[in-house]
């Protein structure tokens, strides 16, 4: 009987042996030098890595709050867009209901009010003082300044002029005193006086007739533009009790300005300043509206004369 075989290959075996010898050897070597594997590094490098490792870990929670507070500020964005849609949606139909409510009161005829006319009453006469019944000034002041435009529009209304400075002069008396100035630009503001002395004088018979003169005198000068504030400056030096305007025109500068300055300067004095558009004054709306304005801020009165 033959005997099997029983040679055992040489070289598989060393290889084995080789191959535990080195694994045994590296498992030993890891054993023996894994206590000090952490301490390889400083101290202070393993304390900066955990403090790493914590601030990632805020940091991760923080951005989750983050994100967190974003998908709410969305939603919030989104519910308030949907109430704005809404508001804008209620305005549209706002407006559009004003544009119809506007269109029907457009088709509505309204029907003009009637103006019923009321006569202007005339002035009441004063017991006392001079009356002024034909301007319908009515005063009861004693003393009298009586400015008359002697500018070059002034010549259409020459004899207007002068009869309504014969007008006024009539009710004087003994017991008044007056004067006269006229006034104009030509070009340079000029000042005529009556009398020449720059008083008051009484109005007697002789004095009255020689104011009649130089009236229509008066008329022979017109000429120039119209220097209304530098006469009242000029009638306002006089101790009179009032002053009486007489022009057909808008002075040459600012109606305010000479209302305001003639204002300010009478507040203590307080003069009545009368006033009378001469000619077609219903036609010029400034100089009615300057006149009145004057004549109200001032005590005194407002009358018109055409022809």
């Amino acid at each position: 009987m033959r005997s099997p075989n029983r040679d055992t290959s040489v070289f598989s075996t060393s290889a084995i042996d080789l191959f535990a010898s080195a694994l045994g050897a590296f498992i030993l070597l890891v054993m023996i030098l894994f206590p000090y594997y952490r301490n390889a590094g400083s101290a202070d490098s393993w304390s900066e890595v955990e403090d790493l490792m914590l601030k990632r870990r805020l940091a991760q929670g923080e951005i989750e709050n983050l994100l967190a507070d974003n998908d709410q500020s969305q939603s919030d964005l989104e519910r308030l867009q949907r109430i704005n849609a809404g508001i804008q949606q209620s305005l549209s139909r706002l407006r559009n209901d004003l544009r119809d409510a506007k269109t029907q009161v457009a088709e509505v005829a309204v029907p003009e009010p009637a103006i019923e006319e009321i006569p202007e009453a005339k002035p009441t006469a004063v017991v006392n003082g001079v009356e002024f019944s034909i301007l319908g000034l009515a005063t009861e002041a004693k003393s009298f300044v009586i400015v008359v435009d002697m500018s070059g529009s002034m010549m259409a209304y020459s004899e207007l002029m002068f009869s309504s400075v014969v007008d006024l002069l009539a009710p004087l008396t003994d017991e008044n005193s007056f004067a006269i100035i006229g006034y104009q630009g030509a070009p340079a503001p000029y000042i005529h006086t009556f009398p020449r002395t720059n008083r008051l004088i009484k109005a007697t018979p002789e004095n009255l007739q020689q104011a009649r003169e130089y009236a229509s005198s008066l008329s022979q000068r017109f000429a120039g533009s119209t220097p209304t504030h530098q006469a009242l400056l000029a009638a306002l030096q006089f101790p009179a009790e009032a002053i009486i305007l007489l022009s057909d025109g808008e002075p040459d500068s600012s109606p305010a300005g000479i209302i305001k300055d003639i204002t300010s300067l009478n507040r203590y004095d307080r003069k009545e300043i009368h006033t009378v558009a001469l000619g077609d004054y219903t036609e010029n709306r400034a100089l009615v509206l300057f006149l009145q304005t004057l004549a109200r801020q001032n005590n005194g009165d407002f009358v018109g004369v055409s022809r």
